[in-house]
């Protein structure tokens, strides 16, 4: 199922199978590249585009069975309440975070995007978090810039680079993007060039469960924790 969010130029498109927002544009077009799926040079088909909530886990699972980014990509969630520049998702836990509820929430104006995700502990024992958003920035032909850094050769971004910091500047498809996060401030700079996309995309800590798991965030029974993202241009 699809739900749209509309407000003044400004368009997003949101998808239950997996809570991805699949498109974000406006009058100057693509913000984010639309989700598809890709031929890789293996002749493997890669899903990219879009944006995704990578949780409990970002990257790899380390000695947990989760997956690459969790399971957050690949569950289907229900719909809580939409309105015209708003929708709330819900989705369940599975295997050792059945305990675990997600919710997404997304609110669109005319000149900002915001992504916030609310986990919450209904068991009785603490759960590792390390969560992040997986957002593929739309750039065209032209090189991206961050925080006024031109690069000039995205092959080193094949395996992710990350920054830190609250904001981050990103300059790409001719518009100026501004990132902010004030939970999420390990930013992953990456993309395997299979089409006209960079990523830069705020964690919680990296790649934390298959590093260090002392890195993440203890979600402790009957507690929440909330963690925000809002691009503006």
């Amino acid at each position: 199922m699809d739900i749209e969010l509309y407000s003044g130029g400004t368009k997003a498109i949101i998808s239950t199978e997996g809570g991805y927002v699949t498109n974000l544009s406006n009058e100057l077009g693509d913000i984010l590249y639309p989700k598809r799926q890709l031929m890789a040079p293996d002749g493997s088909e890669k899903t990219r585009g879009g944006s995704h909530v990578c949780m409990p886990n970002f990257g790899p699972g380390g000695t947990t069975t989760l997956a690459q980014h969790g399971y957050g990509r690949t569950s289907n969630w229900q719909v809580i309440n939409t309105s015209v520049t708003r929708a709330e998702l819900m989705c369940e836990g599975i295997g050792d975070y059945t305990n675990m509820e997600s919710y997404l929430t997304y609110e669109l104006s005319d000149t900002a995007f915001t992504m916030q995700l609310r986990l919450k502990n209904t068991g009785t024992l603490p759960l590792n978090v390390a969560p992040a958003f997986h957002p593929y920035w739309y750039r065209g032909a032209q090189m991206p810039t961050v925080n006024d850094i031109a690069y000039e050769d995205l092959a080193e971004f094949n395996e992710a680079k990350f920054i830190l910091g609250h904001t981050q500047q990103l300059g790409l498809a001719g518009r100026q993007l501004v990132l902010r996060s004030d939970e999420l401030l390990h930013w992953a700079q990456w993309t395997d060039q299979l089409g006209d996309y960079f990523c830069l995309e705020p964690s919680q800590s990296g790649f934390a469960f298959n590093e260090d798991i002392s890195r993440a965030d203890t979600l402790e029974p009957g507690s929440e924790k909330l963690y925000k993202f809002t691009i503006s241009w």
